[in-house]
């Protein structure tokens, strides 16, 4: 494992620790903690690209995180991007990432794009970590720095929140958790207390519409379901997966931009080895305008000017063609 340098060697910095865009609640946990790391010699901002999710606006509410949308970051000299690896990422911010001078580091677990964000000395990606907060977790314990009860929760709540509340952990996750939980003094329940969103009623609507909307696919032995909503994609994927798809893919194109969530089911991914990072929303960029990247359980898209039912289409082909692989003569028809 490489980390950077060492957070202990980082003083009198004016530093902006960068999330993507649309930042959820672990790029928001892993910048508000290392933010706490850091502050302490340094100068800090948070810098979050165009908008915020809202669980991630809500946690940053209750654990006093105080960040700027799209801000100009001149005057910093140094920049840590987080929980991202792609250009696509970071909307309008991008340009004056690339123009800026100063020293800049990356850190991310999410399939490595072909983008190269900082110098490669400089860049840590880390696809099999479950969350970015992990790799904060790591980064503190590398550098003999003792976390305090406030970063200690934080880190404890991506992890939860990008482990799907440890559906996707393995034994370093639930380890650094049992150390997180114990440095906050917290119990597990109050970890998911802090995470709890009332979902607002348009939400609620929004992913009852994706199952009245929704295509339903048999892929082999894998149902495979889309559905174009008008948003909260990555809600309506999850919603779909929990009610019984083994693939989901839930996406809108309104005002010429093109947005789809995908998700995949434990069995899908282990029986038939499927990746939706690499096997479907990197390739969807070779037949639409945009980039896609993330997990094998959990990824997305994002476009311009193309319309979601075709996109949403494809993506079942590229599922089919993946599964195909272990699945010899897979057969695909729709319920109607």
């Amino acid at each position: 494992m490489r980390y950077l340098i060492s957070l202990s060697n980082i003083k009198n910095k004016n530093i902006f620790l960068i999330t993507h865009s649309g930042a959820d609640v672990d790029a928001i946990a892993s910048a508000g903690a290392l933010s706490l790391i850091l502050e302490e010699n340094n100068s800090v901002q948070i810098a979050v690209p165009e908008h915020i999710a809202i669980p991630a606006k809500k946690l940053a509410k209750k654990a006093g995180i105080n960040y700027k949308i799209s801000p100009n970051f001149g005057q910093a000299d140094t920049i840590i991007l987080l929980d991202f690896n792609s250009w696509d990422m970071v909307g309008g911010m991008a340009p004056a990432i690339k123009a800026f001078s100063g020293k800049k580091y990356l850190v991310d677990h999410h399939t490595k794009s072909s983008d190269q964000l900082v110098p490669s000395k400089n860049t840590w990606v880390e696809a099999e970590a479950v969350a970015t907060c992990i790799m904060i977790y790591n980064w503190a314990k590398s550098s003999k720095i003792a976390l305090g009860k406030e970063a200690a929760a934080l880190l404890a709540a991506g992890i939860t929140a990008d482990s799907a509340h440890f559906l996707i952990a393995d034994a370093n996750t639930f380890l650094a958790m049992s150390e997180l939980l114990r440095m906050g003094e917290n119990k597990f329940s109050q970890i998911l207390e802090f995470l709890r969103v009332e979902r607002d009623f348009s939400e609620k609507i929004a992913m009852l519409k994706a199952a009245k909307r929704s295509r339903i696919f048999k892929l082999g032995n894998f149902i495979a379901v889309i559905s174009e909503v008008g948003a909260f994609e990555a809600d309506s994927a999850n919603a779909l997966i929990r009610i019984g798809a083994d693939l989901a893919f839930a996406g809108n194109s309104e005002n010429n931009e093109l947005k789809i969530s995908g998700r995949a089911s434990q069995s899908v991914q282990k029986k038939a080895g499927l990746d939706l990072a690499k096997d479907v929303f990197q390739p969807l960029g070779k037949f639409f305008e945009g980039s896609g990247g993330g997990h094998a359980g959990a990824a997305g898209f994002n476009g311009k000017n193309a319309s979601a039912s075709k996109a949403l289409l494809k993506c079942v082909e590229l599922s089919k063609k993946s599964i195909a692989r272990k699945v010899p003569k897979l057969q695909l028809k729709e319920y109607t």
